[in-house]
């Protein structure tokens, strides 16, 4: 039975394996960004589809203390299923009046998955530490300090390209890097903390095959967007057995993501494109979501981690490719839900 008794150490977040100790890690992530797609026309916003991107993952993750408070980890991320998929969506034709192309009053497409691509992406590396920690009770700290810093690898079968057998790759192909850094403090049986993330992507130049399945003869520069990520939470210890290790943490947290603009090629986040923009690379505008989310440690004894997360964020209206007035809607909402399993050699 656990036993509900004060934290003794830094919050679950902050956690680096002991020296010459490590963890292994298989998470799975469902995200999902749905609503309504609306044009903008000299009446307002007329409904021109429902539109639903869909993302399956898993991560393998194996993290090595190098150091006491600093380790080295690797993982490598497998795109289960990326999709971009219609439950209703209009036929895109050419509209003299502007010069660009409009869904409004044409004909009603086929609904379905219009694009789908799956794979293992580029490969993460990473070190991260505790410059100061709670863990380490001579130092006497009374926060912990978390800094991780993480190189991707570029992936050549990506979200961007189909190869020779027809199947598209997944995930954005060029190289990234990632800063994570964690400040946690410990009151009782609780430990608040705040997080931010920043990951800046690489441009990349290749070949891109269209939502149509169109691959195009020349290379074109792609710029994925840059994302950063804000969290202010708390951890509550629910219960705890020393004798065994085990402890069930939960976790409450608000949030704010920015995703910043990126060129894209045409006719992958719209049902269908003019053929003059097809496959072209084309301004997708900034990304804003505040969203709410919980979380579950649950440690049944030393060695094993099992943890579940859910968290549900508002995407702002955003103009999904520049060349059309084409936007997400007030009713777009991000389903974010996961699950993670850790094996804890110490």
């Amino acid at each position: 039975m656990l036993l509900l008794t004060p934290l003794a150490s830094a919050a679950v977040l902050t956690e680096v394996p002991p020296f010459l100790r490590g963890d292994v890690t298989v998470a799975y992530s469902y995200d999902r960004l749905a609503g309504v797609l609306t044009e903008e026309g000299e009446d307002g916003n007329v409904e021109v589809g429902d539109r639903a991107l869909s993302e399956h993952m898993l991560r393998y993750n194996v993290t090595f203390g190098v150091a006491p408070g600093a380790a080295v980890f690797v993982e490598i991320p497998h795109y289960v299923s990326s999709t971009v998929s219609y439950s209703a969506l209009s036929e895109m034709v050419y509209d003299a009046s502007t010069g660009s192309g409009t869904y409004v009053s044409t004909n009603a497409g086929t609904p379905g998955t219009y694009v789908q691509g799956s794979g293992l992406g580029g490969i993460w590396i990473g070190v991260k530490g505790t410059p100061f920690s709670e863990a380490f009770p001579k130092r006497n700290s009374r926060a912990t300090w978390l800094l991780e810093g993480a190189f991707r690898t570029a992936d050549s079968s990506n979200y961007w390209v189909v190869n020779d057998e027809g199947k598209r790759g997944a995930g954005p192909g060029g190289t990234a890097f990632r800063l994570n850094t964690v400040f946690s403090t410990t009151f009782g049986n609780s430990a608040p903390y705040i997080q931010g993330t920043y990951q800046g992507e690489g441009k990349r130049t290749q070949v891109v095959t269209d939502g149509d399945g169109n691959t195009g003869t020349e290379e074109v520069e792609l710029d994925p967007a840059n994302f950063g990520k804000l969290v202010a939470g708390v951890e509550v210890l629910a219960g705890r057995n020393p004798a065994s290790g085990s402890i069930l943490v939960f976790d409450l947290h608000l949030n704010v993501a920015y995703a910043g603009y990126a060129y894209v090629p045409s006719g992958i986040y719209l049902p269908n494109v003019l053929a003059a923009s097809a496959g072209e690379p084309v301004l997708q505008s900034e990304q804003f979501e505040p969203g709410a989310g919980l979380a579950v440690h649950w440690r049944p004894f030393e060695n094993l981690e099992i943890g579940l997360n859910g968290d549900a964020a508002y995407h702002l209206p955003q103009r999904i490719e520049y060349p059309y007035p084409v936007y997400t809607a007030n009713d777009t909402l991000r389903l974010d839900l996961g699950a993670s399993v850790k094996v804890r050699f110490r």
